[in-house]
């Protein structure tokens, strides 16, 4: 539970941060009723201030606030001068501290309130006249205390941007955003719907762009390294270049050639029929007799 609580109390104060301009360390104002309540419980309220608000806290307290409770604190903080030099109510000083002046209520100095309800006398079971009637009494004081203590609360949820802080069972609660603090919020995140959308309006905003003045020593931006660059393709319409052949196949190709220089055509000869001289050979000879023989017989 602790941790869901203060995952929810982080979301929280962020967007007091980039609604309303919080920064820490946050500056709380405490009154004495919250002090009251701190020191009933036997609370620290440094740290417990630290695990409500999610960051580092800085605790103010006004001369008001130290006229209204005249006890020893468990810790002091600073006092905070008010726009008045007397001590007044209570109520009305806190108030003029988170809104100052008469115009638009507006957190100005990002203060945060640290609020209870006023701590309740002890009941007494005697039925005496005089114990009665400061009985009556004490429950009146109470309940004007108890009224001041709730219009201290309204009046700082009616102001956009103040965070309240107050103890309820010893348990330190940060209250969720009022409502003109929803409403502020809700404008200012519908506001950035439109940016980029009009490039007119951003056209016209941007200055124009002015010449840079030059710089001794400045060294401009070289192209890139010409290896590292892709070439470019070579268009479709230009003639592929002839593919190279290897060298083996030229050096064959070339010893072909050679050798058909140097060797002659054969020539092919027809042999006749007719006689021949001594030099056509032994197989010649029979043929060339034959004829002659044929002769004498007859």
């Amino acid at each position: 539970m602790r941790a869901k609580r203060s995952k929810k109390y982080r979301k929280l104060m962020q967007q007091y941060e980039l609604t309303f301009g919080f920064r820490e360390p946050y500056q709380v104002l405490v009154d004495s009723n919250f002090l009251a309540a701190i020191h009933a419980f036997k609370m620290d309220l440094i740290p417990a201030l630290e695990r409500t608000l999610q960051g580092k806290p800085k605790p103010l307290l006004t001369k008001c606030s130290l006229a209204a409770i005249m006890a020893a604190q468990p810790i002091n903080p600073k006092t905070n001068q008010p726009y008045h030099s007397t001590p007044i109510d209570e109520v009305e000083c806190l108030l003029s501290l988170l809104s100052p002046g008469s115009g638009p209520k507006k957190n100005k100095e990002h203060y945060t309130l640290a609020t209870a309800d006023p701590p309740t006398s002890k009941k007494n079971d005697k039925n005496d006249s005089q114990q009665r009637k400061r009985k009556r009494d004490d429950e009146r004081e109470e309940e004007k205390a108890l009224r001041r203590a709730r219009a201290l609360r309204a009046g700082a949820r009616s102001i956009p941007g103040v965070p309240v802080i107050y103890v309820k069972r010893s348990v330190m609660v940060l209250e969720p955003m009022s409502t003109p603090s929803e409403t502020i919020r809700e404008d200012h995140e519908n506001s950035k719907f439109r940016v980029g959308l009009d490039d007119q309006t951003i056209n016209a905003q941007k200055p124009e762009p002015e010449e840079r003045k030059k710089i001794p020593g400045l060294k401009k931006a070289k192209g890139p390294n010409p290896l590292s660059v892709k070439k470019k393709k070579k268009k479709a319409d230009a003639p592929a270049p002839a593919q190279k052949k290897p060298k083996v196949e030229e050096s064959r190709e070339n010893a072909d050639d050679e050798e058909g220089a140097a060797k002659p055509k054969r020539r092919r000869r027809h042999h006749k029929s007719g006689p021949r001289g001594e030099g056509d050979g032994d197989a010649a000879g029979p043929a060339a007799e034959a004829p002659e023989t044929m002769q004498v017989e007859e």
